[in-house]
């Protein structure tokens, strides 16, 4: 059975963004896969503060920082597909789902006399944003950052759903249900 963790990034409930991944994580579920949705706004994530502490622990997270991080990077190592999901603040994700982004880091070892490795080489990555502007133009950003991010880590990308919101009460839209329906077939295929 795929194990799915679903970082949930936006800073509201009930928002655009988190309705289309709730239909993406509907659609996985009911494809047969274990899907866990975990909302950083509930949760308390501290920033990298780049101790380096992390490298040392070779065989697991090994941040130093006391917060909620911990218990999201045991979700994290035990998907097989990792999904940031993210309105799009100033071009880019918002601060909760950056602040995990950092925060992985952790997850690349750097072992004294061997090639660094990454944790996380056995899952694969998706993006799901929303937009308030042409998603071409907003969402590039941070897709970029995930693709790189993937690259870094050995980690394959599954790529993004991105959908134009232009309001509060779009989130039910045809294209966006039937959008986050699709990537989500594609997600599963792709794995």
């Amino acid at each position: 059975m795929m194990k799915v963790c679903v970082l949930l990034g936006n800073t509201r409930k009930r928002s655009n963004t988190e309705a289309v991944t709730r239909v993406f994580m509907e659609e996985l579920a009911a494809k047969g896969a274990e899907v866990k949705a975990v909302a950083l706004r509930e949760k308390n994530i501290q920033p990298c503060v780049g101790c380096d502490a992390c490298h040392g622990a070779l065989d697991s997270f090994g941040c130093a920082i006391d917060d909620d991080m911990h218990e999201i990077a045991e979700e994290v190592l035990s998907a097989d597909l990792l999904v940031f999901s993210s309105p799009i603040y100033s071009w880019f994700a918002t601060p909760l789902i950056k602040t995990v982004m950092d925060r992985l880091y952790a997850f690349t070892k750097y072992p004294k006399g061997a090639d660094p490795f990454c944790l996380m080489r056995d899952m694969s990555f998706a993006l799901i944003a929303t937009s308030g502007d042409e998603c071409a133009d907003n969402c590039d950003l941070l897709d970029e950052a995930i693709r790189r991010m993937a690259k870094f880590t050995g980690v394959p990308y599954l790529g993004y759903f991105a959908v134009q919101d232009k309001g509060y009460e779009n989130n039910a839209r045809e294209e966006a249900v039937n959008g986050a329906r699709a990537f989500a077939e594609k997600c599963i295929s792709g794995m």
